[in-house]
C-alpha cells in the first residue's frame, strides 16, 4: 500500500483529479444498479420486463462504444469523458421521475448512451494521459476506485429508502417514492464528480503526447491484418463472456430477494462485494506480473466457475452472497490485467477504437442474453442461466489464452508482460523498444 500511495503521488494532476472524478462518479451507478429493478418491481413490472429495460439500455450502450473510437480521435478523451458524464446525469435524473413504460424505454437508452461514454473512456483517456510504466498501477487503481464508488452508492441504494421513510410518515419504504428519491440521491452525489473534471487544465485545454507504445502503427498489409484480427479476438472475447454474464447479473438483485433477503440486505450485499473488490483489486498488477497476463486473464475469469454451479443445486443466501463477492472480485482483477495487456499489444490508433468495439459487443450480447434470462426465469428460474453463465465465461477464457499465446509478438518474447518472468524467451525483464506488429 506505501507503493501504491508512492505511486498515485507520482501520477500527473489530470490522472489524479480523474481518479477523484470516477469515485463520485461511479456512485450514482451503484444507486442505479441497486434500486431500478426494485423501482420497477413496485411499478408493477417482473423479471421479463426488467430483463427488456436491461436490453434497452444495453444496445444503446453498445451503440455508444461503436462510435467512441472516432470520438475519441476526433473530440480527445477528455471531452468524450465530460459530455457523455453529462449526458449520464440527465438521463439518470429524468428516469427517476418516469413511471409510463415508453417514457422509461427511451430514457433507459440515453442512460444507456451515458454509461457508454461513463465506462468505456476511462481506458483511453488513462493511455493518453499515463506515462506507460504507470498504467498497470493506474488502471488497476482507478477500477478499484470505482468499485469503492459502486460501494458507496450500494450502501445509499439499500439504506436511503428505510431513512425516508423513517423520515417521512407518508412514504414506505418499499415504494415507488421512495426509491424515487434514492435515485435522485445517487445523481446528485455523481454530480459531484464534474468538478474535478472541470479542474483538470491539462486535459481540458490541449491535446496529449504522441502516446508511449510497444508496437508501432502498421505499415504493410500483413501488420493490419493482424491488428485487425488481434482487435477482433478480443471483440469476440467480450461479447462471448457477456452473454454468460448478461443472464445473471441484470436479476442478481431479484435473486437475493426471492432467496429471502431484503432491500437492505441487498444493498448491502452488493456494497461489500464492491468493497472487497475494491481492496483485492488493487493486486491486480502483481498477480499479472507473477503469473503473465495471459495465465492470469485466465485464471481471475474461471474463478468464479464452481461457485455458480454450486448456486444450481443449492441456491442458498450464503453461497448467492460469496458468489457474488468471487465475480465482483473477478471483474475488478481481470479488467485491468486484460486492458492493460491489450493496450501494449495494439498500436496507438487501434486503442480507442478496441474499447468502443468491445463496448459495442459486450453490451449488445448483454443485451440479447438479458432478453432471453428475464424470460427463462420467468418460465424456470434461475439455473439455466447460472449454467450459461459458467459457459460463456469458460470459452471466453480458453479464446483469449489460445490466441494470444500464439501471437507473433507474444512467441517472439516482444511482450515479456503476457507470460510469466521465467518462460520470456529474452529473459529481459524490462519493457522492450518499439517492434512490427508482425514481428
Amino acid at each position: 500500500m506505501r507503493a501504491y500511495f508512492h505511486n498515485i503521488r507520482a501520477f500527473s494532476p489530470s490522472i489524479r483529479l480523474f481518479l477523484i472524478y470516477n469515485l463520485f462518479a461511479n456512485a450514482g451507478f451503484g444507486v442505479f444498479q441497486l434500486v431500478f429493478n426494485l423501482y420497477l418491481l413496485e411499478l408493477g413490472m417482473r423479471e421479463d420486463d426488467i430483463g427488456a429495460f436491461s436490453a434497452v439500455q444495453t444496445v444503446a450502450m453498445g451503440v455508444g462504444g461503436l462510435s467512441l473510437g472516432y470520438l475519441v480521435h476526433r473530440l480527445g478523451s477528455w471531452r468524450c469523458v465530460t459530455y457523455g458524464f453529462g449526458l449520464f446525469l440527465v438521463a439518470s435524473t429524468s428516469i427517476a421521475f418516469a413511471e409510463v413504460r415508453w417514457t422509461l424505454y427511451a430514457l433507459s437508452a440515453l442512460y444507456g448512451l451515458g454509461l457508454a461514454f461513463l465506462f468505456n473512456s476511462n481506458m483511453p483517456f488513462l493511455l493518453d494521459w499515463c506515462r506507460r510504466g504507470q498504467r498497470a498501477q493506474a488502471t488497476a487503481v482507478s477500477f478499484s476506485l470505482i468499485s469503492l464508488s459502486i460501494t458507496l452508492g450500494s450502501l445509499v441504494g439499500g439504506l436511503f429508502p428505510g431513512t425516508i421513510g423513517a423520515l417521512v410518515s407518508s412514504i414506505d419504504s418499499g415504494s415507488v417514492e421512495a426509491y424515487r428519491w434514492t435515485l435522485v440521491a445517487g445523481t446528485a452525489i455523481a454530480a459531484i464528480g464534474a468538478v474535478p473534471l472541470l479542474l483538470m487544465n491539462e486535459a481540458r485545454t490541449s491535446r496529449p503526447a504522441a502516446p508511449e507504445a510497444v508496437v508501432r502503427e502498421p505499415e504493410n498489409a500483413s501488420e493490419r491484418r493482424q491488428v485487425r484480427q488481434d482487435v477482433g479476438v478480443f471483440v469476440l472475447v467480450g461479447g462471448l463472456m457477456s452473454l454468460g454474464v448478461g443472464m445473471v447479473v441484470p436479476f442478481y438483485n431479484v435473486f437475493l430477494i426471492s432467496l429471502g433477503a431484503d432491500a437492505r440486505e441487498v444493498g448491502l450485499v452488493f456494497a461489500l462485494g464492491s468493497a472487497v473488490a475494491a481492496v483485492i483489486g488493487l493486486a491486480a498488477p502483481a498477480i499479472g506480473r507473477r503469473l503473465g497476463a495471459l495465465n492470469a486473464v485466465f485464471v481471475l475469469r474461471v474463478m468464479i466457475v464452481p461457485f455458480y454451479l454450486l448456486l444450481v443445486v443449492w441456491p442458498s443466501i450464503g453461497l448467492a452472497v460469496v458468489s457474488h463477492l468471487v465475480r465482483q472480485t473477478s471483474i475488478s482483477m481481470a479488467w485491468p490485467v486484460d486492458s492493460t495487456f491489450i493496450g501494449d499489444l495494439l498500436p496507438p490508433k487501434a486503442r480507442a477504437s478496441v474499447f468502443g468495439l468491445r463496448s459495442a459487443a459486450w453490451n449488445i450480447s448483454t443485451a440479447i442474453a438479458a432478453f432471453i434470462g428475464g424470460r427463462i426465469i420467468v418460465r424456470t428460474g434461475y439455473d439455466w442461466t447460472f449454467v450459461s453463465m459458467v459457459g460463456f465465461t469458460t470459452l471466453s477464457a480458453c479464446v483469449f489464452t489460445l490466441y494470444y499465446r500464439r501471437h507473433p509478438l507474444i512467441r517472439s518474447g516482444g511482450l515479456p508482460s503476457a507470460l510469466p518472468p521465467k518462460r520470456n524467451r529474452t529473459g529481459e525483464a524490462a519493457g522492450p523498444k518499439p517492434v512490427p506488429t508482425s514481428s
